[in-house]
């Protein structure tokens, strides 16, 4: 069974995983994972995951294709688009050993050492995102005053005195 692949640029590789993994077809699809690894070219092969059912075997499938990838090195991320998809990930803590995304573009920033949620344009480094947020002329944020009733017991009491 021939998965779907194609490059999404120079160096990341998309493998579509459409199919239910079970019993019957978990080597197939593991052999075909391998083959489509490459041994220089792509260093990222993003597993697109188009099935909303992740099986325990499809978890054992990518863990294994992770370990030949990574003595191959290439990295490997995976796209969860379903709910129940990230679910199972989730609960498997493999979020971060997978390097999961919901999107395409968010798993090829993952595979960049994006965190999750950044919106990180290409090229733009977290100090360069940081100091177009904040401009020197921009004033600085006004301190916070404690209020309430509890406002002053941070400071120290000495007995007999206030």
């Amino acid at each position: 069974m021939p998965l779907l692949s194609y490059r999404l640029d120079e160096s990341h590789l998309v493998v579509e995983l459409c199919d239910v993994v079970d019993p019957d077809n978990e080597s197939a699809i593991e052999q075909e994972l391998l083959t489509l690894l490459p041994c220089c070219g792509p260093s990222t092969v993003i597993v697109d995951v188009v099935t909303p059912l992740l099986t325990p075997r499809a978890l054992g499938v990518l863990l294994r294709v992770r370990g030949e990838a990574g003595q191959r090195g290439v990295s490997i991320a995976v796209v969860a688009r379903y709910e129940t998809t990230r679910e199972v990930l989730s609960a498997a803590a493999l979020n971060r050993t997978l390097r999961v995304a919901y999107t395409l573009q968010g798993a090829e920033l993952r595979s960049r050492g994006c965190r999750p949620g950044t919106d990180a344009p290409r090229g733009g480094g977290l100090l360069e995102r940081l100091e177009r947020r904040i401009a020197p002329s921009d004033p600085a944020p006004p301190t916070a005053r404690a209020v309430g009733p509890y406002a002053d017991t941070s400071v120290p009491r000495f007995p007999g005195k206030g």
